[in-house]
């Protein structure tokens, strides 16, 4: 590993106001496997090493994108039927998706993540592990939907939220698979403040939303890492 004692400044961490900064002292987060808590970051949660230099690191490999959803019982999100599974308590605000919606989730979600990631002018994705290559690892889980399922002849229904999903993901080394960050992150698949009609097509497009968001995070994150390097911390 290319070691350089520095303050890591990935802006997957970046679009926040202050610059991240790692906790110090006695109370200072810290991972099993070395990683630090940082401060000031876009996600959630962030933790890195404070001993990597990415010098010479232009492509990228991505890894995964699993997913799992949140366990629930009750009737299946936005989907017709009849008898006990298709009466929804008043009170419910989670609904379980069938195989079908949780496969269209999957897709619809990785294809936004993965074409945002793509965008980047300044690094290559490739599907090999090089000397000069990352691996970013990402994965969502306890996937939930808000959608309440279809009834014959029932009112129309508008949602700020279609459901919601937690990023994890782990940069490192592709060679030797050392971790460099890792990050969660919860999100809603929302329009904060704006209430729009439940539909396939509009539920499906803010699905896509959150992909991208996580995407342009995540890329112009590397972006700003590659291109702009790191200073050593003083």
């Amino acid at each position: 590993m290319k070691t350089t004692s520095l303050l890591l400044a990935t802006a997957m961490l970046a679009a926040c106001s202050s610059t991240p900064t790692f906790q110090s002292g006695p109370d200072a987060e810290m991972t099993h496997d070395g990683l630090t808590r940082m401060d000031d970051t876009v996600l959630d949660a962030v933790w890195a090493r404070t001993d990597i230099d990415v010098a010479g690191y232009k492509k990228v490999m991505l890894e995964g994108l699993g997913v799992e959803f949140r366990p629930v019982t009750g009737p299946y999100s936005g989907r017709g039927g009849t008898g006990s599974m298709a009466t929804t308590r008043s009170n419910q605000t989670t609904f379980p998706m069938d195989a079908d919606t949780q496969q269209l989730f999957i897709e619809e979600i990785r294809g936004a993540f993965v074409e945002e990631m793509g965008r980047s002018e300044v690094f290559e994705i490739v599907e090999e592990a090089g000397p000069d290559v990352l691996k970013l690892r990402v994965g969502l889980f306890d996937v939930i939907s808000r959608v309440p399922p279809e009834t014959v002849g029932r009112s129309r229904i508008f949602l700020d939220r279609v459901g919601e999903a937690s990023l994890v993901l782990e940069l490192r080394e592709s060679e030797s698979n050392a971790i460099l960050v890792r990050a969660v992150d919860r999100r809603a698949a929302e329009r904060p403040g704006q209430a729009i009609e439940s539909t396939r097509v509009t539920n499906v497009a803010e699905v896509r939303r959150l992909g991208r968001r996580w995407g342009t995070i995540l890329r112009d994150g590397v972006d700003g890492l590659l291109s702009d390097g790191v200073k050593p911390a003083k």
